[in-house]
């Protein structure tokens, strides 16, 4: 480098260096950034004008591993005040405030965003604002708080307050309705139900995933299918069976995510308007169940016949568990997907690990939460910026259903049931 009088460099070739410098540590700066994400080695192909996004089974990055902070804890045994039956499904309004509902004891509960109670709602009945053994929750996009009763079904309709607001709108039917679910998708409601005939050997059942209007009017239809059962050969098959056969949710912006295949690690995304966006899939081992888990995992369905005898059914279980077991799109896009590994091969002090799918369908990243919660025996409900783990659901489901087989030694009281919420702030911030 050659020198100005006086030992000075030019200030262009200062300039240069500086530039130079930067540059280098810019360079080495790239890569321990970059490191952890990878370029994705899976591929996109087209199928009948629809991309399907084919992951390997390596994500793009890194895992990650968060430890979830619990905001508050309702029920158990240190909640004196509060009792709870089986609760299935919780959601929040735009307030914040925490809507659970209690299957068992036929009533919702709200709660502050703090988590004080606040009023219970809906009671046992036939009447306005009643209804006997509800299958799920959600908010419309008026406030109203929409409660499904199973069979025959309905959605009944509370305000905020509790008071009775009538039904929703249904769509006409040929025959008994049963609803297993429902979700609000942008502007109107999902609905997941079955049409059932009595015929002369017993029953036969067109079970439909829609989108309906806030008239009742079916826009839109994603999955369906029909089945028909015998009452002299009473078997159901895991597979085709509840959530077996369909596991689906919906996005804020109306889509609908949907799983049909029970061995296929497969998820397709609808538009609105039941139009098929895209396939995403992904390079996946099915997890073995253990004998015990077989024995866990299977339905205790009794069928009632004349003159009060109860009918145990049988149910063909699965060597293995369903690849997917939750799927939870979140606001920015992303999707999360509980898978069985990530669900049941969890640590004592691990909830669960998620994979993490960005907007296109690719295969990112794994997340594992740390905190209190077992999907074996737990419920996940993901609203907004929380994570609800319900205790115990799966044991107090077994024990509202008549406990395990007539052979068997009477179970224990299963311990109250309580509600953990866990913030995830962390994961809001990352994903921004």
């Amino acid at each position: 480098m050659q020198n100005t009088p006086g030992g000075r460099t030019p200030a262009c070739a200062l300039s240069h260096t500086a530039a130079l410098l930067c540059l280098l540590i810019v360079t080495l700066a790239i890569p321990a950034s970059q490191a952890l994400a990878m370029p994705w080695e899976g591929k996109e192909v087209t199928k009948d004008g629809v991309p399907h996004m084919m992951n390997p089974a390596t994500p793009m990055e890194e895992p990650t591993t968060l430890t979830l902070t619990e905001q508050w804890q309702v029920g158990g045994d240190d909640d004196e005040e509060l009792f709870f039956g089986v609760l299935t499904q919780i959601t929040s309004d735009k307030k914040g405030n925490i809507y659970v509902l209690d299957m068992q004891l036929n009533e919702v509960r709200m709660f502050s965003p703090n988590g004080e109670y606040i009023r219970s709602m809906g009671r046992e009945g036939e009447g306005p604002g009643e209804f006997r053994r509800p299958s799920d929750l959600f908010l419309t996009p008026d406030g109203n708080v929409a409660v499904l009763q199973r069979m025959p079904g309905k959605i009944v309709l509370l305000t905020p307050d509790g008071e009775p607001a009538g039904n929703h709108p249904m769509p006409e039917t040929d025959g008994m309705r049963m609803l297993s679910g429902a979700r609000l998708a942008g502007d109107a409601m999902v609905l997941s139900a079955a049409q059932i005939k009595r015929t002369e050997r017993g029953v036969d059942m067109r079970s439909r995933l829609t989108r309906v209007d806030k008239d009742g009017n079916e826009v839109a239809t994603y999955v369906e299918r029909e089945d028909s059962r015998d009452f002299a050969n009473m078997e159901m098959d895991e597979k085709t069976f509840g959530r077996g056969a369909l596991v689906w949710n919906t996005g804020d912006d109306g889509r609908v995510y949907t799983s049909a295949d029970f061995d296929a690690y497969r998820i397709h995304v609808w538009n609105p308007d039941g139009t098929l966006e895209r396939v995403i899939e992904r390079e996946y081992e099915p997890r073995v169940r253990s004998q015990e888990e077989k024995k866990q995992a299977t339905p205790r369905i009794r069928i009632r016949r004349s003159g009060g005898r109860r009918q145990q059914m049988k149910v063909n279980m699965s060597k293995t568990d369903r690849d997917i077991q939750q799927l939870i799109p979140r606001e920015d896009g992303t999707l999360w997907v509980l898978s069985s590994h990530g669900a049941f091969d969890a640590s004592e002090s691990t909830i669960a690990t998620f994979d993490v799918f960005d907007g296109e369908g690719r295969f990112t990243h794994q997340m594992t939460f740390l905190g209190d919660g077992d999907f074996g025996d737990d419920g996940f409900h993901f609203v907004k910026d929380r994570l609800f783990v319900v205790k115990g659901l799966r044991t107090a489901l077994n024990a509202m259903a008549g406990g395990g087989n007539d052979d068997e030694e009477p179970q224990e009281d299963p311990e109250p049931m309580s509600v953990i919420c866990y913030g995830l702030e962390m994961v809001v911030q990352r994903s921004k």
